[in-house]
Parts: C-alpha cells; sequence; structure tokens
C-alpha cells in the first residue's frame, strides 16, 4: 500500500468551540489505483486530502506514505516529500500570472535540489507535451483556456514523476467539454501506472475513477469500487424520490 492511514481524526478550535473536521478514518490505497473522494461541504473530504497530502498533520491516528510514518518526519522531510513524492492539482490552477506555461511547470525543481537551468527546461518541456501543450509553452495564463490552465497545471504536478497525483475539485471552474478531455488526461497518467486521488462533488469525474470513498460528518460513509456506488447512488435517488412523492401525497 502507498497509502496507509489508520484513525485520522483532526480537530480545530474556533473560540470556545471545538470543529471535528475527521472522526477516526482508516484508508488504504494501492499503488496505481485511481481514488475519488466525495461528500458534501463540510464532510471532511479537504481535511482528508490535505492529511494525506502532508499538508496538514492530524491532531490523532496514524499515516503513512509509501511505508514511512508521516509523524516521524521533520519539516525538512515533510518539505521534500510535497515537492518530490506529491503532485497537486487545485481548482484555481494556481499559475503565476507573469510567468509562461514552461516557466510554471518548472517551480517545483526551483525549489528543488541541485538540479540545474538546463534539466529543470528540458523535463518542464516534456510535461507539457505530455499534457498535449507541447505548441503553448510559452504562452502566459490570461492566453490560455481554463483547460489549458489546468494541464499546465497537471504537468507541473507530475514533473517530479510523483509518487501520487492530488487533484482538490480540477474540474470545477471548467464547463462539461473541458472537464472530461481532463479527466480523460488524467485516465491516460492512470494508464501510465499513475496513483491518483481526486476530491471531487461531481458524479461525472467520480465515474471515471475505479473507487469512490464517501464521507459524511468526518467519518467515511461507504468506501466501494465504481459500479457498486454507482448502483448505491442509484438507489439512494430512487429512494429519495419515492420519499418526496409519499410525502406530496399525504400532504
Amino acid at each position: 500500500m502507498i497509502i496507509e492511514a489508520r484513525g485520522l481524526t483532526r480537530l480545530y478550535r474556533v473560540g470556545v468551540e471545538v470543529i471535528h473536521a475527521l472522526r477516526g478514518v482508516d484508508l488504504d490505497v494501492a499503488v496505481n489505483e485511481m481514488v475519488a473522494i466525495m461528500g458534501s461541504s463540510g464532510s471532511g473530504k479537504s481535511t482528508l486530502m490535505n492529511l494525506l497530502g502532508c499538508l496538514d498533520r492530524p491532531t490523532a491516528g496514524t499515516y503513512r506514505l509509501d511505508g514511512r510514518l508521516v509523524s516521524a518526519m521533520s519539516s525538512g522531510e515533510l518539505a521534500r516529500v510535497r515537492n518530490e513524492r506529491i503532485g497537486f492539482v487545485f481548482q484555481s490552477f494556481e499559475l503565476l500570472p507573469r510567468l509562461s506555461a514552461l516557466a510554471n511547470v518548472e517551480l517545483p525543481l526551483v525549489y528543488g535540489r541541485g538540479v540545474g537551468w538546463g534539466t529543470r527546461r528540458r523535463r518542464a518541456r516534456m510535461a507539457l507535451e505530455r499534457v498535449g501543450l507541447g505548441h503553448r509553452m510559452d504562452h502566459r495564463p490570461n492566453q490560455l483556456s481554463g483547460g489549458q490552465k489546468q494541464r499546465v497545471a497537471i504537468a507541473r504536478a507530475i514533473l517530479s514523476n510523483p509518487a501520487i497525483l492530488m487533484a482538490d475539485e480540477p474540474t470545477g471552474n471548467l464547463d462539461s467539454t473541458t472537464t472530461h478531455e481532463i479527466m480523460e488526461l488524467f485516465r491516460q497518467l492512470h494508464s501510465e501506472g499513475q496513483t491518483i486521488l481526486i476530491v471531487t462533488h461531481e458524479d461525472e469525474v467520480a465515474a471515471c475513477c475505479r473507487r469512490v470513498v464517501r464521507l459524511r460528518d468526518g467519518r467515511i460513509e461507504s468506501d466501494l469500487p465504481i459500479e457498486r456506488d454507482a448502483a448505491a447512488a442509484a438507489l439512494r435517488r430512487a429512494e429519495a424520490r419515492a420519499a418526496q412523492s409519499a410525502g406530496g401525497v399525504a400532504s
């Protein structure tokens, strides 16, 4: 397993109030899995992604990444893990507006250890070509469409050949056609061996994955292969419609 989480709990204090963002989550992810993490707002899905991405530490529980206990890592080790072992893709792209696509993709290696300019440039070009943007390398973000910006963000995320690619609502700012194109790119990367976790609220996006983990109130509500999850979701929708119809008749 590349991800082994046991009893992950995250509490936040807001004044005198204690917010239970995660309540004892157990999760395993194998190498080359493509997993969707779903849930309503406040379910804990983004908190879980932050913990798995080593952007935050749990209040309780253990997390092993590639067999290493994350809580035993120093701040410097965690920074290297985030830079070299985990690729991040965000809804808002997080591109620097004054830099070209090529320069944006290079950034993780700028902050890396001992990577010269020529090597950075060559690897960034290869990453952009891999996502189909070899012809847009010199364009700035304001010269790119939403889908092209997300492709640049994905190229940046895969630049260091990370063990895991983590995407938080990667299609949230895209139309349906562009969403399909971006998910096809994720599926291509998965077919090449990439382990991928995607936080999403869109059934269309989850349907491109092989497994769906659903959170509710900080706990895992279900963890199913996509076929069984789709069947369970259809049943829930049917039950909701039946309840709504019964309520209408009763009134």
